[in-house]
């Protein structure tokens, strides 16, 4: 009896300690104050030739920029909104006030050949209303948006966090001939842009650059030839490889920890050492260093880096002083020294974002009219990779893959990473064909 008793009272105690509590958390909310949510309004245009500092370019009327999907992503408040753009290229959504990461995809149709109309603004302040006239009179309000040909050669994996046991010198990535026609890899760029690793603070550039009409190589390689010496036919892929070396016998682990057999790529990328050079295996000569990163490997960031395919049509040399020149070929950021490779944008034929996880596209740092998303295997050191994702197949039976210039959406992630795990072809010139 004293036990219920006892019960009773402390039963008593804590309904009357809740309604307090209940009472005080009304009175909380009926003080705090109500967000209200703001109409924005951004305007996107479809813009040729030089866009300047302040965003202007020449619009181009071949591309009528409607029914662009929009994505307005607050990640403060894990919130995102969806609409598309009008005839006039104006979308307008609610969203709450914050800062936002706005991201445009679409595509159009022009003279028989697909044009992806992609696009990004990061860390943009939307504080008040924004009505569509204000939007379509204001650069502060607007995206300019390069049109970029759909085109044939795109990464088809890239293997960049590294395994178990803090290992990282099995980094690949798989070059694939998506399209319909040969494509000649002789003086292909492949580069990997700046900054390093993903950041929210993006360096600025001299204002004589102006807006998206470049990227910047860090580090920038060059494949062999002399013009049409290493054909790359549709379904055909070629592997360049950090090391190539049987990193299987460097350190254990299996199944979907197992290390990476590299020792058969087409291509390696290193850029100094011999001691851990492959003979067998040719490399990639490298043609521009900023000189921030090592010069005896070649190592991407595990947390993700990004990269571009570009063709500037000759060979290239390092320290090249006729062709390498400031505000030519190359450019430094406001405010340092170091200079990187200045890429024109009309010259990318693939570009992939990668960052820490996917849920930070605020730290994306390449136009996104190159990529209008990124893809992450969201963690270092797990053995993953990312995959384009499959659409369809060739008679052949080779795959064709996903390329929207959208790697949120193009990307899948992989476990393990694999060499050619759809059943992509070796191209007839590749080296260990031919042993």
């Amino acid at each position: 009896m004293k036990k219920r008793t006892i019960f009773s009272l402390v039963t008593l105690l804590g309904a009357t300690l809740g309604m307090s509590s209940c009472i005080d958390m009304m009175e909380s909310a009926h003080d705090a104050s109500i967000v209200d949510p703001i109409s924005v309004a951004i305007k996107v245009s479809a813009v040729t030739g030089f866009v300047d500092s302040d965003g202007n370019g020449e619009a181009d009327p071949n591309f009528k920029p409607a029914g662009l999907n929009v994505r307005f992503v607050n990640y403060d408040e894990d919130a995102i909104i969806e609409t598309t753009t009008d005839e006039n290229g104006i979308a307008v959504a609610d969203v709450t006030p914050g800062n936002y990461t706005i991201s445009v995809t679409g595509n159009v149709e022009f003279e028989g050949a697909t044009y992806y109309l992609n696009g990004s603004l990061q860390n943009k302040a939307l504080m008040h209303d924004i009505s569509p006239e204000e939007a379509a009179a204001s650069q502060d309000y607007s995206m300019s948006i390069r049109p970029a040909q759909v085109g044939s050669l795109c990464f088809r994996e890239i293997f960049y966090c590294g395994s178990p046991g803090y290992y990282f010198r099995n980094q690949f990535y798989e070059i694939y001939n998506n399209g319909d026609e040969v494509y000649y890899l002789d003086h292909l760029c492949f580069a990997q842009l700046h900054p390093n690793v993903a950041t929210a603070t993006l360096p600025e550039w001299p204002a004589e650059d102006g807006q998206n009409n470049y990227v910047y190589g860090m580090v920038v390689w060059q494949f062999p030839g002399t013009g049409q010496d290493y054909p790359l036919y549709p379904g055909e892929s070629v592997i360049v490889a950090q090391e190539a070396a049987d990193h299987t016998k460097n350190q254990g682990g299996t199944g979907e920890y197992a290390l990476m057999d590299n020792s058969k790529v087409e291509f390696e990328a290193w850029s100094g050492n011999a001691q851990r050079n492959n003979p067998d295996v040719p490399n990639l000569t490298y043609v521009y260093w900023s000189g921030s990163v090592n010069t005896l490997q070649w190592l991407t960031s595990v947390f993700g880096s990004a990269f571009c395919l570009y063709q500037p049509g000759r060979e290239l040399t390092y320290e090249d002083t006729s062709y390498w020149k400031l505000g030519e070929t190359t450019q430094h950021p406001v405010g340092s020294s170091t200079e990187y490779a200045r890429i024109p944008a009309d010259q990318i034929l693939d570009g992939v974002e990668l960052i820490p996880t996917s849920t930070a596209l605020n730290m994306k740092r390449i136009p996104g009219f190159v990529d209008a998303g990124a893809a992450s295997v969201e963690a270092a050191y797990v053995n993953k990779s990312v995959c384009r994702k499959v659409i369809g197949h060739r008679a052949d039976g080779t795959p064709i893959y996903q390329d929207t210039n959208d790697s949120s959406a193009d990307f899948e992630v992989m476990t393990p990473p694999m060499h050619r795990r759809n059943g992509e072809k070796q191209p007839a010139w590749s080296w260990s064909l031919n042993q």
